[in-house]
Formats: C-alpha cells, structure tokens, sequence
C-alpha cells in the first residue's frame, strides 16, 4: 500500500473509531456527572486534576521521542522501544508514587486516599500505553489504536453502569476507570506485537539518549503543567466544589476536543521527521503549510458554532443541573484556537530536535499565568479561571510559530482565512435561527449540528478552499514538484 492510501487509511480509521470512543466518552461523562451531581462533579474533578498533575509529569513527551527516534534509526527500532518501555515503566512508577506519597500531608486529598490510590493504577497505565501509541503512529496501524481504546471505553462505560446500579459512588468510578485502561493498554500491548515485541529493558546509553531527547519536553510539559493545571488546584482551594464540578464539566468537553489535533499530527509526525533527516525542506515546508490549513478548518468553527450551542451541549452531556458552564464552556472553546495551532508548530519543532527552543516561551506562559489565577481565581472563581486558559493557550501557540517560523517557512494563509471566515457566516446564519430549539431535545441539538456541518462542508467546496490534487501530492515519496503545486 502507497503512503497515502496507509495516511489516508488510517486517518478514516482514526476519525470512525475516535467517533466511536468520544460517543462512549460522553456517555460516560454523563452519567458520572447525573450520579454524582454538581457538587460530587466537582470532587471527582478535583481528584482527577491532582493525579492528573503527575500524570503529566511522568509523560517526558515519551510519545513524541518514540515516534522520533524510531523514525530516525529504524535499523534499531527493537532496542530503543524495549529501552523506551523500561524508561517510561521506571519513571512513571515513580512520579505517581511521589503524587499518592504527597496526598497523605494534604487534608482534602487524605481524606480521598483510597480513591486517588485506585485512580493511580489508570494513569500509570494511560502513561505506559503511550509508547505503544508512539510506535503504532509510526506504523501506521492505527486501527490497532483504536481496537484497544475503544475495548477499554466499552469496559469502563459498563463499569459505570455497574458501580452507579451497586451505588459504589467514586469508589467503583475509579475501580471502572483503572479496569478499562489497563484493558486498553492489554489489547494494544497485544496487537503491537504482531509488528515488535516490546519488553522492559535497561541499556546505559540508550536511557542517556532518551533522556536527553526527552529533558525539554519535560520541563515543558512541567511548565504547561503549571499553567494547565493550577486552574481547578486554585478553584479547589478557593471555591465551592459546586464551582469546581460547572468548571469541570465544561473542560470536559475541552479535553475531548483537544485530542483531535493530537491524532492528526501525531500521523504526521513520521512523515515531517522523515522529511527532515532527508533534508526534503520543499516536502517539509509543504507539509507544514497544509497541515495548517487543515487544522484552521477544524478549529474555526468548532469556536464559532460553540458560542451559539454551548449550553445545549452541556445540558446534552451532564443535565440541566450543569446549565450554567454553558457560558463557562463557550469561553474556554476560544482556547482551542492556540490547542490546535500551537501543537502542530510543537511537533513541528519535535520533527527537527529543536524541542528544547520551546523551554524559554513555556517558561513566560507560567510565570505570567500562574499570578494572574491567583488574583482572578479568587474575586471571579471559574470566570478568572477561564480567562487566563484563554491567554495561556493562545500566547503558548504564538511563540510556538514564531520558534517554528525559523525551522520552517510556513505561511498564514490569509486568503484562505477570508474563505474560512465566509464559510462560518453561512453556517452561523443557518444555525443561529434554529438556537432555541437545540435545548428542547437531544434529537434537535444533533439535527442542528449536523445541518451546520453539512451548510460547512458545501461552503468549503463552493469557495473552494480545499484543492485535493494538492493534497494529494503531500504523500507521494518521489514527487519533489511541491512548489508547483496548486497552492489552497
């Protein structure tokens, strides 16, 4: 099969069984958040957020290396993942540890001990499974992927359903959530082995060299840690849970949108680094531009269309008791401009070994974000907590493509932007008539959602934003006539 029949593959497989896993996710979500209620949201957000924290820590960006460093000695691919796994089994066993071992000298989280040691067991193996994830993205064999995840999202929603039914509380929340991810990463342990057999090892060297591929992605992900995470840690302390669990529902529905990107590029990746060691600047360059444009036509009207039927879609997901994030929800959706953006000029950076550029811009994010949730935290509760989500994401993005711009001579594509713009006035015009209906019925809510996205879709083909024969040439190996190209 061509590189672009397996991209192309695997991005339909991607797109089918993310579908699949998001649905199951929602379901989910929505009936933690009706068991549990406002309040009992806001405790398991709370719980959530502080593993969450180490969990973050533990990462390195090991994802990201493996795809790297594969790609770059593909003669060797055995050992560094076997080094890989050893390296991420060791330190993330490690850090979430540290996370259980700090909880006993914090009154809040004491008290929720047993649940946050139960809890662990998930995101120590969420942490191990991503060096399978980084391997089969290399490979292309997604659908390996998504077998195991959506395996794993099945389990955990019948787990739900049993713990809600049992009336178990967060304790069988917790005991579904660590089952279905250690089933997750079971499956994909086992279909990665049809291509590599990954076991735990220890090579002097090879730990020397991952962990110094790794290093900058790990005091970035600390500093994103800080900016990302002291939002719900702030709101905990200060707030309500009842304030914690609105906010937490509308991140919610901002942590399954932010992994969209993610999927997109982390396919990508393979394909830019590989054009980089080959010193194919035109096909990098191309790549980059294209991929851009793509995620501008992602984004945009998923911040648009959010603004208009945000409080629809968390009454849809969590109840009527949840009303209120629907403001809360609409503001963050303007994070996911600098989300999408910004992680395309990261792995972007990845791509050429330069993660390490990215240490200064993650480093002023922090240091301005974290006093600004201080103050606003405390007099505007989630408001001030939304609000400088907003800037940490979109300065983060800006620096990120002015480092990037140095690698790589990407371009705004302005034009196309006016297209993009028009394209979401027609939809907006569509949809804005139908707004009062989405909150009747779940039946009206996907109706109006599915009549935007088809208004979307014919408008990008009217205007032609999209030239598919230039897309097309993006994956031909061979093909070196990228400038020529019908530009978008």
């Amino acid at each position: 099969m061509s590189l672009a029949r397996k991209f192309a593959y695997n991005n339909i497989v991607q797109i089918i069984g993310k579908g699949i896993s998001i649905i199951l996710g929602v379901l989910g979500v929505a009936l933690i958040a009706r068991y549990l209620g406002v309040e009992g949201f806001g405790r398991y957000t709370a719980v959530n957020n502080f593993l969450g924290m180490f969990a973050v820590l533990a990462d390195l960006g090991l994802t990201m290396v493996t795809a790297q460093m594969i790609n770059e000695r593909p003669e060797d691919k055995q050992s560094i993942l076997n080094n890989l796994f050893g390296f991420r089994l060791f330190t993330a066993g490690v850090i979430i540890l540290i996370g259980l071992f700090i909880a006993i000298f914090l009154p809040y989280y004491r008290e929720l001990w047993f649940i946050l040691a139960i809890l662990a067991g998930s995101y120590f193996f969420v942490a191990i499974n991503q060096i399978l994830v980084g391997l089969l993205q290399s490979e292309l064999k997604v659908d390996y992927l998504m077998v195991a995840e959506i395996a794993g999202r099945l389990l955990w929603l019948g787990g739900l359903v049993l713990s809600n039914y049992l009336n178990w509380g967060l304790t069988g929340i917790a005991l579904a959530t660590t089952f279905s991810s250690m089933v997750n990463f079971g499956v994909a342990w086992f279909l990665s082995a049809k291509r590599v057999k990954i076991w735990p090892s220890y090579r002097a060297d090879l730990w020397h060299k991952i962990a110094q591929r790794s290093w900058p992605l790990a005091i970035t992900i600390t500093l994103n840690l800080l900016y990302l995470r002291t939002d719900i840690l702030f709101l905990s302390w200060w707030q309500t849970e009842e304030a914690v669990g609105l906010y937490g529902a509308a991140y919610k529905v901002i942590d399954i949108l932010t992994s969209l990107p993610f999927l997109f590029i982390g396919l990508l990746l393979p394909i830019l680094t590989r054009a980089w060691s080959n010193r194919d600047s035109q096909k990098f360059n191309f790549l980059v531009n294209n991929a851009l444009l793509i995620l501008l036509i992602l984004v945009v009207p998923l911040i648009i269309g959010g603004q208009i039927l945000a409080t629809p879609i968390i009454k849809f997901i969590a109840g009527a008791s949840f009303s209120a994030a629907g403001s809360i929800l609409a503001l963050l959706l303007v994070a996911l401009a600098g989300i999408f953006v910004g992680c395309l000029f990261n792995h972007l950076l990845i791509a050429v070994n330069q993660q390490q550029v990215m240490v200064r811009p993650y480093l002023v994010v922090a240091i301005t974000a974290i006093p600004a949730y201080y103050f606003l935290i405390r007099y505007f509760s989630y408001w001030g907590a939304a609000i400088v989500t907003v800037y940490s994401e979109l300065l983060i993005a800006i620096l990120a493509g002015y480092k990037a711009k140095k690698m790589a001579h990407w371009h705004w594509p302005t034009i196309t932007s006016l297209k993009l713009l028009a394209a979401n006035l027609l939809m907006v015009i569509v949809i804005w008539p139908c707004r009062h209906w989405a909150g009747q019925s779940i039946i009206n809510l996907l109706a109006i959602i599915l009549l935007g996205v088809v208004v979307y879709s014919l408008s990008l083909i009217g205007l032609k934003v999209i030239n598919w024969s230039k897309l097309q040439v993006i994956f031909k190996p061979d093909n070196k006539n990228y400038e020529t190209a019908p530009h978008c």
